[in-house]
Protein backbone atom coordinates (compact mmCIF):
# COMPACT_ATOMS: atom_id res chain seq x y z
CA UNK A 1 0.00 0.00 0.00
CA UNK A 2 2.96 1.88 0.21
CA UNK A 3 2.81 2.75 -3.76
CA UNK A 4 3.46 6.77 -4.41
CA UNK A 5 0.68 7.64 -7.55
CA UNK A 6 -0.49 10.73 -9.60
CA UNK A 7 -3.87 9.69 -8.87
CA UNK A 8 -5.43 8.23 -5.92
CA UNK A 9 -7.08 5.08 -7.92
CA UNK A 10 -10.72 4.26 -6.15
CA UNK A 11 -11.29 0.11 -6.38
CA UNK A 12 -14.85 -0.40 -4.93
CA UNK A 13 -13.62 -1.72 -1.94
CA UNK A 14 -14.75 -1.49 1.68
CA UNK A 15 -11.08 -1.29 2.54
CA UNK A 16 -10.93 2.34 1.23
CA UNK A 17 -14.80 2.44 1.39
CA UNK A 18 -15.83 4.79 -1.30
CA UNK A 19 -13.74 8.04 -0.62
CA UNK A 20 -16.08 10.71 -0.25
CA UNK A 21 -13.96 13.04 1.65
CA UNK A 22 -10.63 13.24 3.25
CA UNK A 23 -10.26 14.23 6.84
CA UNK A 24 -6.71 15.54 8.38
CA UNK A 25 -5.86 14.66 12.26
CA UNK A 26 -6.00 18.39 12.42
CA UNK A 27 -9.44 20.08 10.34
CA UNK A 28 -6.36 22.77 9.39
CA UNK A 29 -4.28 20.52 7.84
CA UNK A 30 -3.41 19.27 4.30
CA UNK A 31 -2.33 16.03 4.03
CA UNK A 32 1.18 15.86 1.79
CA UNK A 33 0.06 12.70 0.15
CA UNK A 34 -3.42 13.96 -1.57
CA UNK A 35 -2.78 17.68 -1.87
CA UNK A 36 -5.40 19.72 -2.27
CA UNK A 37 -7.79 17.16 -3.88
CA UNK A 38 -7.03 14.24 -6.12
CA UNK A 39 -8.60 11.98 -9.07
CA UNK A 40 -10.89 9.03 -9.03
CA UNK A 41 -9.93 6.33 -11.60
CA UNK A 42 -11.95 3.16 -11.57
CA UNK A 43 -8.76 0.68 -12.62
CA UNK A 44 -10.81 -2.72 -11.61
CA UNK A 45 -14.46 -3.93 -11.68
CA UNK A 46 -16.24 -6.86 -12.09
CA UNK A 47 -14.64 -7.71 -15.53
CA UNK A 48 -11.83 -7.96 -13.86
CA UNK A 49 -13.32 -10.95 -11.14
CA UNK A 50 -13.69 -8.66 -8.51
CA UNK A 51 -16.93 -9.97 -6.18
CA UNK A 52 -17.21 -8.38 -3.13
CA UNK A 53 -13.32 -7.13 -2.79
CA UNK A 54 -11.91 -7.22 1.01
CA UNK A 55 -8.28 -5.70 0.80
CA UNK A 56 -5.96 -5.24 -2.06
CA UNK A 57 -1.77 -5.11 -2.03
CA UNK A 58 0.93 -4.42 -4.39
CA UNK A 59 3.44 -6.95 -4.88
CA UNK A 60 6.88 -6.11 -2.92
CA UNK A 61 8.97 -7.57 -6.11
CA UNK A 62 6.76 -7.12 -9.12
CA UNK A 63 6.25 -3.32 -10.12
CA UNK A 64 2.48 -2.06 -10.80
CA UNK A 65 1.06 -5.63 -9.81
CA UNK A 66 -2.18 -5.51 -7.47
CA UNK A 67 -3.74 -8.39 -5.75
CA UNK A 68 -6.85 -7.95 -4.62
CA UNK A 69 -8.78 -10.03 -2.49
CA UNK A 70 -12.53 -11.32 -3.20
CA UNK A 71 -14.42 -12.66 -0.58
CA UNK A 72 -17.60 -13.35 -3.13
CA UNK A 73 -15.70 -16.78 -4.36
CA UNK A 74 -12.63 -16.39 -2.25
CA UNK A 75 -10.38 -15.40 -5.67
CA UNK A 76 -7.48 -13.18 -6.02
CA UNK A 77 -7.49 -10.59 -8.95
CA UNK A 78 -4.44 -9.95 -10.38
CA UNK A 79 -4.02 -6.53 -12.19
CA UNK A 80 -0.86 -6.39 -14.18
CA UNK A 81 0.75 -2.63 -15.42
CA UNK A 82 -1.90 -0.81 -12.77
CA UNK A 83 -3.09 2.06 -14.21
CA UNK A 84 -1.06 2.07 -17.43
CA UNK A 85 -2.08 1.90 -20.73
CA UNK A 86 -0.57 -1.61 -20.63
CA UNK A 87 -2.56 -2.94 -17.99
CA UNK A 88 -4.45 -6.05 -18.34
CA UNK A 89 -5.76 -8.73 -15.18
CA UNK A 90 -6.38 -12.38 -14.43
CA UNK A 91 -8.49 -13.68 -11.67
CA UNK A 92 -6.90 -16.98 -10.05
CA UNK A 93 -9.62 -19.20 -7.32
CA UNK A 94 -7.02 -22.35 -6.04
CA UNK A 95 -9.22 -25.59 -6.07
CA UNK A 96 -9.40 -25.97 -2.53
CA UNK A 97 -10.02 -21.91 -1.57
CA UNK A 98 -13.11 -23.03 0.17
CA UNK A 99 -11.36 -24.01 2.84
CA UNK A 100 -7.55 -22.01 2.95
CA UNK A 101 -8.98 -18.57 1.55
CA UNK A 102 -12.53 -19.32 2.54
CA UNK A 103 -14.35 -15.98 3.26
CA UNK A 104 -11.16 -13.76 2.75
CA UNK A 105 -10.92 -10.85 4.87
CA UNK A 106 -7.48 -9.54 4.57
CA UNK A 107 -3.96 -10.53 2.78
CA UNK A 108 -0.29 -9.14 3.43
CA UNK A 109 2.46 -10.10 1.74
CA UNK A 110 5.66 -11.26 3.79
CA UNK A 111 8.76 -12.33 3.08
CA UNK A 112 10.87 -13.49 -0.34
CA UNK A 113 11.29 -17.14 -0.75
CA UNK A 114 13.43 -18.20 -3.45
CA UNK A 115 10.62 -20.79 -5.12
CA UNK A 116 7.71 -19.47 -3.94
CA UNK A 117 8.68 -15.53 -4.45
CA UNK A 118 7.51 -13.24 -2.11
CA UNK A 119 4.72 -15.39 0.48
CA UNK A 120 1.87 -13.69 1.53
CA UNK A 121 -0.45 -14.93 4.60
CA UNK A 122 -4.46 -14.72 4.27
CA UNK A 123 -7.17 -14.20 7.03
CA UNK A 124 -10.28 -15.56 6.88
CA UNK A 125 -13.46 -14.77 8.09
CA UNK A 126 -15.11 -17.78 8.27
CA UNK A 127 -16.00 -20.97 11.58
CA UNK A 128 -14.91 -23.03 8.43
CA UNK A 129 -18.05 -24.00 6.85
CA UNK A 130 -16.35 -25.23 3.38
CA UNK A 131 -18.39 -22.33 2.15
CA UNK A 132 -21.78 -23.70 3.41
CA UNK A 133 -21.29 -27.01 2.84
CA UNK A 134 -20.43 -27.78 6.52
CA UNK A 135 -21.30 -27.31 10.20
CA UNK A 136 -18.87 -24.19 11.47
CA UNK A 137 -16.22 -26.54 13.40
CA UNK A 138 -13.70 -23.61 14.53
CA UNK A 139 -10.91 -24.92 12.54
CA UNK A 140 -9.62 -22.05 11.28
CA UNK A 141 -7.08 -19.33 11.12
CA UNK A 142 -4.28 -17.58 9.22
CA UNK A 143 -2.63 -19.52 5.84
CA UNK A 144 0.39 -18.87 3.97
CA UNK A 145 0.44 -19.06 0.15
CA UNK A 146 2.93 -18.29 -3.12
CA UNK A 147 3.00 -14.78 -5.22
CA UNK A 148 4.99 -16.99 -7.81
CA UNK A 149 2.36 -17.39 -10.52
CA UNK A 150 3.65 -21.06 -11.90
CA UNK A 151 2.59 -21.79 -8.12
CA UNK A 152 -0.08 -20.01 -7.15
CA UNK A 153 -3.50 -21.69 -8.18
CA UNK A 154 -1.77 -23.83 -10.71
CA UNK A 155 -0.22 -26.98 -8.57
CA UNK A 156 -2.13 -29.59 -7.13
CA UNK A 157 -5.43 -28.34 -8.67
CA UNK A 158 -7.88 -31.20 -8.46
CA UNK A 159 -5.54 -33.51 -10.10
CA UNK A 160 -6.08 -36.44 -7.80
CA UNK A 161 -2.54 -36.13 -6.14
CA UNK A 162 -4.23 -35.85 -2.81
CA UNK A 163 -2.56 -32.57 -1.81
CA UNK A 164 -4.90 -29.37 -0.67
CA UNK A 165 -4.21 -27.11 -3.28
CA UNK A 166 -1.21 -24.18 -4.10
CA UNK A 167 -0.82 -23.12 0.34
CA UNK A 168 2.25 -23.29 1.73
CA UNK A 169 1.40 -23.97 5.56
CA UNK A 170 -2.27 -23.06 7.91
CA UNK A 171 -2.75 -22.47 11.32
CA UNK A 172 -6.48 -23.08 13.26
CA UNK A 173 -6.52 -21.38 16.44
CA UNK A 174 -8.58 -17.83 15.16
CA UNK A 175 -11.71 -18.51 13.29
CA UNK A 176 -13.07 -15.22 11.85
CA UNK A 177 -10.19 -13.65 10.89
CA UNK A 178 -10.44 -9.82 10.37
CA UNK A 179 -7.26 -8.87 9.72
CA UNK A 180 -3.90 -9.75 9.25
CA UNK A 181 0.14 -7.83 8.73
CA UNK A 182 3.54 -9.15 8.58
CA UNK A 183 6.01 -9.52 11.09
CA UNK A 184 9.14 -11.13 9.60
CA UNK A 185 10.03 -14.49 8.55
CA UNK A 186 6.91 -16.34 8.01
CA UNK A 187 5.16 -14.72 11.04
CA UNK A 188 2.29 -13.17 10.92
CA UNK A 189 -0.34 -10.42 13.56
CA UNK A 190 -3.76 -11.76 13.36
CA UNK A 191 -7.16 -10.39 14.24
CA UNK A 192 -9.21 -12.90 16.09
CA UNK A 193 -12.39 -11.99 15.72
CA UNK A 194 -13.80 -15.56 16.94
CA UNK A 195 -11.86 -15.15 20.41
CA UNK A 196 -11.60 -11.25 20.15
CA UNK A 197 -7.57 -11.55 20.77
CA UNK A 198 -4.70 -9.93 19.26
CA UNK A 199 -2.44 -13.00 17.99
CA UNK A 200 0.79 -13.98 16.86
CA UNK A 201 1.48 -16.71 14.38
CA UNK A 202 4.55 -17.80 13.06
CA UNK A 203 4.40 -20.84 10.23
CA UNK A 204 8.23 -21.34 10.76
CA UNK A 205 9.18 -23.36 7.88
CA UNK A 206 6.55 -24.17 5.14
CA UNK A 207 5.80 -27.73 4.42
CA UNK A 208 5.37 -27.08 0.84
CA UNK A 209 2.52 -26.75 -1.32
CA UNK A 210 -0.52 -28.22 -0.54
CA UNK A 211 0.78 -30.44 2.41
CA UNK A 212 -0.54 -30.61 6.03
CA UNK A 213 2.12 -30.76 8.84
CA UNK A 214 1.61 -27.94 10.84
CA UNK A 215 3.21 -29.04 14.05
CA UNK A 216 5.97 -26.50 13.91
CA UNK A 217 3.83 -23.84 14.11
CA UNK A 218 4.15 -21.18 17.15
CA UNK A 219 0.96 -18.98 18.25
CA UNK A 220 1.07 -16.44 20.99
CA UNK A 221 -2.24 -14.94 22.62
CA UNK A 222 -1.92 -11.50 23.09
CA UNK A 223 -4.87 -11.27 25.36
CA UNK A 224 -4.32 -7.97 26.88
CA UNK A 225 -5.70 -6.40 23.82
CA UNK A 226 -9.36 -7.08 23.23
CA UNK A 227 -11.06 -6.75 19.60
CA UNK A 228 -14.34 -6.49 18.51
CA UNK A 229 -15.42 -8.01 15.46
CA UNK A 230 -18.09 -6.21 13.10
CA UNK A 231 -19.34 -8.98 10.77
CA UNK A 232 -18.34 -8.47 7.28
CA UNK A 233 -16.39 -4.80 7.88
CA UNK A 234 -12.39 -5.69 8.48
CA UNK A 235 -10.32 -4.39 10.62
CA UNK A 236 -6.96 -3.98 8.98
CA UNK A 237 -3.56 -3.89 10.64
CA UNK A 238 -0.44 -2.69 9.98
CA UNK A 239 3.25 -2.86 11.68
CA UNK A 240 5.77 -0.09 11.36
CA UNK A 241 8.80 -2.50 11.03
CA UNK A 242 11.30 0.17 12.25
CA UNK A 243 9.25 1.03 15.43
CA UNK A 244 7.74 -1.98 16.41
CA UNK A 245 4.21 -0.19 16.96
CA UNK A 246 1.66 -2.04 15.34
CA UNK A 247 -1.78 -0.47 14.19
CA UNK A 248 -5.18 -2.07 14.60
CA UNK A 249 -8.38 -0.75 13.07
CA UNK A 250 -10.44 -2.54 16.01
CA UNK A 251 -13.39 -2.04 13.81
CA UNK A 252 -16.30 -2.92 16.19
CA UNK A 253 -15.23 -0.51 18.93
CA UNK A 254 -15.03 2.06 16.55
CA UNK A 255 -11.13 2.89 17.14
CA UNK A 256 -7.84 2.77 16.20
CA UNK A 257 -5.17 0.62 18.93
CA UNK A 258 -1.21 0.64 18.68
CA UNK A 259 0.35 -2.23 20.53
CA UNK A 260 4.57 -1.91 20.94
CA UNK A 261 5.33 -5.48 19.78
CA UNK A 262 8.86 -5.17 21.17
CA UNK A 263 7.54 -4.60 24.55
CA UNK A 264 8.60 -7.18 27.47
CA UNK A 265 5.90 -9.58 27.93
CA UNK A 266 4.69 -12.59 30.90
CA UNK A 267 4.40 -15.95 29.32
CA UNK A 268 2.26 -19.07 30.13
CA UNK A 269 1.78 -21.86 28.54
CA UNK A 270 -1.80 -22.66 27.31
CA UNK A 271 -1.10 -25.92 25.32
CA UNK A 272 -3.82 -27.90 26.84
CA UNK A 273 -6.66 -24.37 25.89
CA UNK A 274 -9.26 -25.97 24.41
CA UNK A 275 -8.52 -23.26 21.27
CA UNK A 276 -6.22 -25.35 20.18
CA UNK A 277 -6.92 -27.21 17.53
CA UNK A 278 -4.07 -29.09 15.96
CA UNK A 279 -0.64 -30.36 16.99
CA UNK A 280 1.74 -26.91 17.80
CA UNK A 281 5.60 -26.58 18.66
CA UNK A 282 4.67 -23.66 20.87
CA UNK A 283 0.71 -22.41 22.34
CA UNK A 284 1.25 -19.76 24.92
CA UNK A 285 -0.68 -16.78 26.42
CA UNK A 286 1.65 -13.04 26.67
CA UNK A 287 0.23 -10.41 28.98
CA UNK A 288 1.83 -7.50 29.97
CA UNK A 289 2.24 -6.12 26.28
CA UNK A 290 2.31 -2.24 25.64
CA UNK A 291 -0.46 -1.34 24.21
CA UNK A 292 -3.14 1.82 23.67
CA UNK A 293 -5.79 3.98 22.00
CA UNK A 294 -4.65 5.90 19.55
CA UNK A 295 -7.65 7.42 18.91
CA UNK A 296 -11.63 6.96 19.45
CA UNK A 297 -15.20 7.68 18.42
CA UNK A 298 -14.43 6.38 14.48
CA UNK A 299 -16.96 5.27 12.24
CA UNK A 300 -16.43 1.65 11.25
CA UNK A 301 -12.44 2.23 10.90
CA UNK A 302 -11.59 -1.05 8.82
CA UNK A 303 -8.48 0.09 5.80
CA UNK A 304 -5.08 0.77 7.57
CA UNK A 305 -2.06 1.57 5.97
CA UNK A 306 1.48 3.73 7.02
CA UNK A 307 2.91 6.23 4.57
CA UNK A 308 6.34 7.57 5.91
CA UNK A 309 4.68 8.79 9.71
CA UNK A 310 1.39 9.24 8.80
CA UNK A 311 -1.08 6.56 9.64
CA UNK A 312 -4.10 6.50 7.12
CA UNK A 313 -7.34 4.98 8.36
CA UNK A 314 -10.78 4.58 6.11
CA UNK A 315 -14.18 4.54 8.18
CA UNK A 316 -16.66 2.19 6.09
CA UNK A 317 -19.32 4.23 8.57
CA UNK A 318 -19.00 7.53 6.35
CA UNK A 319 -16.41 6.90 3.38
CA UNK A 320 -13.94 8.95 5.13
CA UNK A 321 -10.21 8.86 5.36
CA UNK A 322 -8.20 9.72 8.92
CA UNK A 323 -4.87 10.55 9.12
CA UNK A 324 -2.83 10.19 11.66
CA UNK A 325 0.82 12.39 11.93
Amino acid sequence: MGQKRLSVFIVSIFLFSLVSSVQASEDSDIVAQFGTGFDEVVIADSTDGLFDPRDLEFHPGRTDELWIANRGDDSISIIHDTGLDTQYSQNREDSNSNHFLEEVSAIAFGAYHPEFDWQWGSAQETQNTYCGQGSPNQFMGPTLWPSSLSHFAVENQNNGNGLLGSHIDMNHQSPDGMGIAHDSGNAYWYFDGYYGELVYYDFQQDHDTGEDDHSDGIVHRYSDVQLTRNGGIPGHMILDKVSGILYIADTGANRILWVDTDSPVNTQNIMNDPSRMEPLAQYTRKTGVDWGVLDTGLGRPSGIALEGDTLFVSENGNGQIVAYD
